[in-house]
């Protein structure tokens, strides 16, 4: 059994709570309001409900890196780039480490902005993407009530078929 709280502004607790619904979480409980309009909420799900757990938390996990992007390789790569070329300015009298170091700096210059043109791409389809991993999400979980689920699912019984039966009569 997983369980979180948030604190959030009041405003922001209907779609927060349909958000994490569409991955399996139930609203558990929201505390009384603090004096700054906020309220803490307590969300939680039991992970023997789900069929496919680990594919709807990892859907989770997706959805929340494109929803706070940041740039992470971007930088990463171009901080391993620019010491290659510091390296390299310390070591250009040497042939062979000068061109080492320079052909390595540029290779990761060029992989940072590789990376910057991917986080872009991201970026502009930023809402597409949301909405597609929400809709996904919600269905595996069993969110979606439309979408059969054996959470979302009655098991049949001896009196499961009973009115189609008193109709046929």
């Amino acid at each position: 059994m997983e369980t979180k709280s948030k604190r959030m502004k009041l405003s922001a607790v209907d779609k927060y709570v349909e958000n994490q619904e569409a991955f399996g979480w139930d609203l558990v409980s929201k505390e009384d309001m603090h004096p700054d309009n906020s309220i803490v909420v307590v969300m939680q799900r039991d992970k023997a409900n789900f069929a496919n757990f680990d594919k709807v938390k990892g859907l989770e996990k997706q959805y929340n890196r494109i929803a706070r992007p940041f740039p992470v390789a971007t930088i990463v790569l171009a901080a391993i780039g620019l010491a290659f070329l510091v390296a390299y300015l310390f070591l250009k009298e040497t042939l062979f480490f000068a061109i080492a170091f320079f052909y390595v700096a540029l290779t990761f210059f060029c992989m940072a902005l590789f990376a910057l043109i991917v986080f872009l791409l991201i970026l502009m389809k930023r809402n597409k993407l949301l909405v597609s991993l929400k809709k996904e999400a919600t269905n595996k979980s069993g969110a979606n009530k439309d979408w059969p689920t054996q959470r979302n699912t009655i098991q049949e019984d001896e009196l499961s078929w009973a009115l189609i039966e008193s109709t046929k009569e």
